[in-house]
């Protein structure tokens, strides 16, 4: 009976170490690194200054970069005020001439206060910087502009993350 009773716990206790020794779990480096807000904000917009440059890479955009993507990755608006970014090639130095801007585009937030990813076709105005610089890009940058909606009411706290964009041929 002793020997019956050994063999009936020693298979209990198998049975029980089996079912909670399992695969080691291994926690491996990370594949991304974290990067602070700063270094993952290419521009960021606010209520006090509303407006930021990007160097424009010589080899940006390329001939078959149709897309500009644009990604809003953080957004502090506690009032919702309704806000448009515009986006523009400008002319190093020279921010307040229409005359030295080529507009891309323009989107808005929706809701006002919620991040998300945009696409604007930049093919007609990539064409104009082409045609204005004749392959020198150097001289030019990107401009991105934040509005309010409403022009006739006061700004209130507002600040825009944008991440690098990217530049994306048109998807066929």
């Amino acid at each position: 009976m002793e020997r019956l009773f050994l063999t009936a716990l020693m298979t209990w206790a198998l049975c029980f170490s089996g079912s909670n020794c399992g695969a080691a779990k291994v926690q491996g480096p990370q594949t991304r690194e974290m990067k602070t807000e700063a270094e993952e904000a290419a521009v960021v917009l606010t209520n006090e200054q509303p407006s930021k440059n990007l160097p424009l890479e010589s080899s940006v955009p390329s001939s078959d970069a149709e897309v500009l993507e644009v990604s809003i990755t953080k957004v502090e608006n506690p009032s919702r005020a309704a806000i448009t970014v515009f986006v523009y090639f400008s002319r190093t130095g020279k921010t307040t001439s229409s005359v030295e801007r080529i507009e891309l585009g323009n989107f808005s937030l929706y809701p006002a206060d919620r991040p998300g990813k945009f696409l604007i076709n930049a093919a007609p105005a990539a064409r104009q910087l082409a045609a204005k610089t004749k392959g020198d890009k150097d001289d030019f940058q990107l401009v991105f502009e934040m509005k309010r909606v409403d022009e006739s009411k006061p700004w209130t706290p507002v600040k825009v993350t944008i991440s690098q964009p990217k530049w994306r041929a048109l998807e066929k």
